[in-house]
């Protein structure tokens, strides 16, 4: 019989890989070793170099659904299945088409079982280390830092799981070889959640606040804080707090907690709170420089009040090589649409929709939120070129050259007529020689914290506490505050309206940082975007060399009941029947 990934697939007990990428050379950091062999365990855990490199080796898989290597995945495709972006390639293989079709076709659950042996994989290695590090030569404190940090790496894999599957198995401290039976079976949603947070509220005290020099990027109590934040934010959240589509009694309790209960949001805010009362982390604010520059210069640093967590990296272009569009050398992956685009504020912090915004649907680009224009690349928005090493706009307008609109059934230029922006070095081309010095993915940040703050704060009934949230981000981001200082939020919304605020402004400044599609799913989108058609802007150049502009219909969305919870991977239940398969599949 095949055996499970959970029990084998995932590295045989006695081996281990170290494929470890060259870390960040210009400052240097704990990624920096490279050693490049299979070691048995005798070998690896009696030279504490090999032991330190094979807890390096399991902090460089770090990702969230995000792979920059996927093609057809765009760093993971599931920004192109919500209302964010488009895709660019229009054949049947691509992940999101399959999904807008509802086919669910060989590459989606090749992804699926992809991501899933992936962090089966690194618990696995989390696991082999917390077995063998206490007989490695490391001195008594150092085993015991290092051990937190491999359990919170652990809790942090399993919650990717639990995003993507809802309950999975949990397998503590075990290492199955291959005599181990097939017998494992998912735990409840409540299980993994008790599961993690003990987990985390156990290692977070044995942590630093903050690290420096090469220690920088380690896991940190406020890590295990930001990512009990995320986690109980999802508790809340309606899909899992007695919101699962689950008829089957013996899969509610797999794919959430059976019935509501209101308190989960009131733990949901504590844990914001924690991360805040630490008082190390900040929002990058520089409005002088131009309005909003903190919010853009953030994503270009290596250490930033900030960042609570990132993936550490080298310098790169690597943001830069995958959204560019083609006049930059750039692969232009994804495009946004128009209703990320109109989600943007004024600068007044008006919606578009609102008569006092100032809006001008025939200058629909003036006068926006500052954050659009670090996001967004719009019909005649500037950009590095490399030829004449100055900035220069990028013409998306029906027919321009290289970057003109398309349709959606071409993949050679935005069929949106836009192109992404966001975390995007203005210095920097993807075909120029010149690199950012900046980790990503970052896994965690301070905003994104505040933005869990206000949604649990208003489920809560402090509406007051949550929008004081969003005035913190939007004073960040160069928004005029008005003459209330309320930054054009309204002064006394109500429960409701504050809720669509906090959702709106978690969009905007968290567009293309992979939190969307989650947001949309605990949320349980689906009632209002299932079906769906998404828009771009065709702009059109007239022959006095002004713009028309013509909202157009791209494609529509699927957000159904399937997309809720993915599938187990078939290899999973057809060697273990005990794994529960999840409703639909």
């Amino acid at each position: 019989m095949k055996p499970s990934l959970i029990r084998y697939f995932i590295f045989p007990a006695f081996i281990l890989l170290f494929v470890i990428q060259e870390g960040c050379r210009k400052t240097g950091s704990f990624l920096d070793q490279k050693v490049g062999a299979s070691l048995n365990e005798d070998i690896v855990f009696s030279d504490s170099a090999y032991t330190m490199d094979n807890l390096a080796d399991i902090y460089e898989g770090l990702y969230f659904w995000y792979n920059t290597n996927t093609p057809n995945s765009s760093n993971g495709p599931w920004d192109e299945m919500t209302d964010e972006a488009e895709t660019r390639w229009p054949g049947g293989h691509n992940i999101p088409n399959q999904v807008f079709e509802g086919t669910f076709g060989t590459e989606f659950y090749n992804y699926i079982q992809s991501d899933w042996t992936h962090f089966y994989t690194r618990i696995r290695q989390c696991n082999i280390f917390l077995q063998n590090v206490d007989r490695s030569p490391l001195s008594g404190v150092l085993k015991e830092r290092t051990k937190a940090e491999a359990r919170f790496l652990r809790a942090y894999h399993y919650f990717l799981l639990m995003e993507g599957f809802g309950g999975v198995p949990i397998v503590g401290d075990t290492v199955y070889g291959l005599a181990s039976l097939n017998v494992q079976v998912r735990s409840s949603w409540e299980d993994c959640v008790n599961y993690v947070v003990s987990e985390l509220d156990d290692i977070a005290p044995q942590l630093p606040v903050r690290y420096s020099g090469l220690d920088y990027g380690r896991i940190t109590r406020g890590a295990c804080l930001a990512l009990k934040s995320r986690l109980l934010l999802f508790a809340a959240s309606p899909l899992y707090n007695g919101g699962s589509p689950a008829e089957d009694g013996n899969l509610k309790p797999l794919t959430g907690y059976p019935t509501y209960d209101a308190s989960r949001w009131q733990k949901a805010l504590k844990a914001a709170q924690d991360v805040v009362s630490l008082g190390a982390y900040h929002l990058e604010t520089d409005n002088d420089t131009k309005p909003g520059y903190g919010f853009y210069h953030m994503f270009l640093q290596r250490v930033s009040d900030e960042i609570i967590l990132a993936r550490m990296q080298g310098p790169n272009k690597d943001i830069e090589q995958h959204e560019q569009p083609k006049s930059r050398g750039g692969d232009y992956r994804r495009y946004p649409t128009q209703e990320l685009v109109d989600a943007f504020p004024m600068k007044n912090g008006r919606a578009i929709g609102d008569n006092a915004s100032g809006y001008d649907q025939d200058n629909p680009y003036d006068n926006r939120d500052p954050r659009f224009y670090y996001t967004v690349v719009y019909n005649g928005a500037s950009l590095m070129n490399k030829t004449s090493n100055q900035m220069e706009p990028v013409w998306t307008y029906k027919g321009a050259p290289q970057d003109g609109l398309q349709p959606v059934t071409s993949n050679t230029a935005t069929n949106t007529g836009y192109y992404v922006r966001k975390m995007m070095d203005d210095q920097v081309t993807a075909n120029g020689t010149a690199r950012t010095d900046r980790c990503a993915p970052i896994l965690f940040r301070y905003a994104e914290v505040l933005l869990n703050l206000a949604e649990a704060a208003n489920e809560t009934g402090n509406t007051d506490l949550a929008l004081q949230q969003l005035i913190a981000l939007r004073k960040r981001a160069g928004i005029d505050p008005g003459g209330d200082n309320r930054y054009g939020l309204p002064a006394a919304p109500s429960k409701d309206e504050a809720r669509e605020l906090i959702r709106n402004e978690r969009f905007i400044e968290l567009a293309f940082e992979m939190q969307r599609f989650w947001d949309l799913k605990r949320w349980k989108a689906g009632d209002w975007l299932d079906g769906q058609m998404m828009h771009g802007m065709q702009v059109t150049k007239n022959d006095d060399g002004s713009f028309s502009y013509k909202r157009i219909e791209t494609r529509h969305r699927y957000f159904g009941n399937l997309i809720y919870y993915f599938p187990i991977p078939l290899d999973e239940v057809s060697v273990n029947p005990a794994l529960l398969q999840n409703p639909g599949w």
